[in-house]
């Protein structure tokens, strides 16, 4: 079993990045409870990980005798014929596992931006004028919208809806994990170093850019914080991203930090607005949707919603409509019941 073939399952990426996380062993049992899986399901995935040589099976024995349990725990370091291994192992000829990216995102995004329009500070369609270039913001809006959309493909499997924290606000640090497990097949060394209340510091996404840095390294930074920053608003949180740190291999670690909208209120005035509550997120789309064609190009529908997964739905329903969204907020109504409000622009 390749690598590549191991990884490319969403769920199987994202039980190898929570045992990376962890470093320590797990049981079938516990990896089927934390994804939600059937035990049968979930052993599958772990000896397929494991066929692949990046998990190592042992056993445990349990406290009161019986027959011992089955344990995972992931290696960072595995044979896969890449990369010469530690001092002593070439008279072995063992070999060092760095799994590596797959460049197929990279070749989309660039594909994307090469067809997209271009768009302003304000997040307006453009034309450039000749002599001019918008080429870094139509990056930057390109990554983000395939961010919003592979964020938006985990749905509520992701699991950032299980620890919403107080009035349905996604933590950061699990809208993070959702992110990784998101971009795993193509960045299988991407993970969150550390997290705290609205942070959380992520790394390893560099490699997927690899081939741009040497040709367009500014081109490269502006896709690879737009590619986190989307990914993040598709798992239902709005970020600032900065770069705070290098690691040994030289990859930027990059720190995610919430956002607010609410300093935006003042500036956009929602033309109508829909709620949603209380029905599922699908045909609250339906809802929305059928509200804004009343709407005139560039005006704002101010939308309500509840629920594991309300953002990432609108998200991906805004960007194949080409309508715009402006920012993902917790709020209450003029009862005090919670919501999560969405300000989405229709497009042209």
């Amino acid at each position: 079993m390749s690598v590549a073939r191991a990884l490319g399952s969403e769920t199987r990426a994202g039980i190898y990045a929570h045992l990376r996380e962890a470093g320590d062993e797990r049981t079938v049992r516990d990896v089927a409870g934390l994804f939600d899986l059937h035990p049968n399901v979930a052993r599958t995935h772990l000896e397929t990980l494991a066929d692949a040589g990046l998990v190592r099976v042992g056993r445990r024995k349990h406290p009161g005798g019986g027959r011992p349990a089955k344990v995972y725990t992931a290696i960072p370091d595995a044979p896969d014929g890449t990369e010469p291994g530690p001092e002593g192992d070439s008279a072995t000829g063992a070999l060092r596992l760095r799994p590596q990216a797959d460049p197929t995102l990279l070749v989309r995004l660039l594909a994307m931006l090469l067809d997209g329009p271009g768009i302003d500070a304000r997040g307006r369609v453009v034309v450039a004028p000749p002599g001019r270039t918008t080429l870094a913001a139509r990056a930057h809006e390109t990554a983000a919208a395939e961010g919003r959309r592979l964020a938006g493909g985990l749905g509520d499997r992701g699991g950032a809806g299980r620890g919403r924290g107080r009035r349905g606000v996604v933590p950061v640090a699990d809208a993070a994990a959702l992110a990784v497990r998101a971009l795993l097949p193509w960045a299988p060394e991407l993970r969150v170093v550390k997290s705290g209340a609205d942070w959380a510091d992520i790394t390893g996404l560099r490699p997927l850019f690899s081939p741009l840095i040497g040709l367009r390294p500014e081109l490269a930074e502006v896709l690879e914080r737009g590619l986190l920053m989307g990914v993040l608003a598709g798992a239902g949180v709005q970020v600032a991203v900065s770069e705070v740190g290098t690691l040994p291999g030289g990859g930027p670690v990059w720190r995610t930090r919430a956002t607010s909208v609410t300093s935006a209120r003042p500036r956009v005035e929602p033309a109508a607005g829909v709620d949603t509550r209380g029905q599922h997120r699908e045909a609250g789309v339906v809802h929305a949707m059928r509200r804004i064609t009343r709407l005139r190009a560039g005006e704002v529908l101010e939308v309500l919603a509840e629920g594991p997964g309300a953002p990432a739905a609108f998200a991906r329903w805004a960007d194949r409509a080409g309508h715009q969204l402006l920012g993902v907020e917790r709020a209450t109504d003029d009862t005090g019941r919670p919501a999560i409000r969405l300000l989405i622009r229709k497009g042209p």
